[in-house]
């Protein structure tokens, strides 16, 4: 019985470490086993990186002469000065503000579709708006001039509960915990998040399968 009982809370234990007390799933960084392939194994995702990265001179220029800002960098200008001198933790709240503040364009992804087949570029974002996935793949591109580590961040994708829908959120690993950054300007301390599940998440070095062992 007493063996018994230890293999239950053995049990136990390892789903606390994926749920807290109110069913939430948290996100976690340390799962190696989830690695599925680089970058550029995802044709799309590699072509808006390589895009985005080609457009960086523009953001560079308007950087250092304001007079060589096409309208849609003006404000972006404004926020890569204004947070160069804050905190980290600063500049991810003041991102997070920034980019929320863009235009929202409903693109809801079925969960019975492949999820994230498009993908937009900084510049293109901040011109046209996107859906959430779009919102996380701007904050990581504004994070990455910050200076922040590609290897900490991720644009993770959920399922969400009772919906045949996915919803993206950047993760972002920070003092040893997860944070994840929300469309409403939340942002969720230690990985925890309202999704029935973590389905994939991708950064500039690689995919991660997160439901290879369901």
């Amino acid at each position: 019985m007493r063996l018994r009982f230890e293999n239950y809370l053995a049990v136990l234990l390892a789903l606390f470490a994926f749920t807290n007390a109110h069913g939430q799933t948290v996100y976690s960084f340390d799962t190696a086993e989830d690695f599925f392939a680089p970058a550029d194994s995802w044709p799309a995702w590699q072509e808006t990186l390589d895009q985005h990265d080609s457009e960086r001179q523009s953001i560079y220029e308007c950087l250092n002469n304001a007079a060589a800002c096409a309208s849609r960098l003006k404000s972006l200008r404004h926020v890569l000065l204004k947070g160069a001198d804050l905190t980290a933790e600063q500049q991810v709240r003041l991102v997070n503000r920034y980019i929320n503040r863009q235009r929202y364009k409903e693109d809801r992804v079925s969960s019975r579709s492949q999820a994230g087949n498009q993908w937009t570029t900084l510049t293109r974002f901040l011109q046209d708006g996107g859906d959430c996935e779009d919102f996380a793949v701007a904050k990581y591109f504004v994070l990455r001039e910050f200076g922040v580590d590609a290897e900490n961040m991720r644009i993770v994708i959920g399922r969400e509960p009772q919906r045949a829908t996915h919803h993206a959120m950047l993760a972002i690993r920070f003092d040893d915990s997860v944070w994840l950054l929300e469309n409403d300007n939340t942002i969720r301390r230690n990985g925890y998040q309202d999704i029935d599940s973590f389905v994939y998440a991708i950064n500039e070095q690689g995919i991660w399968d997160h439901e290879r062992g369901d």
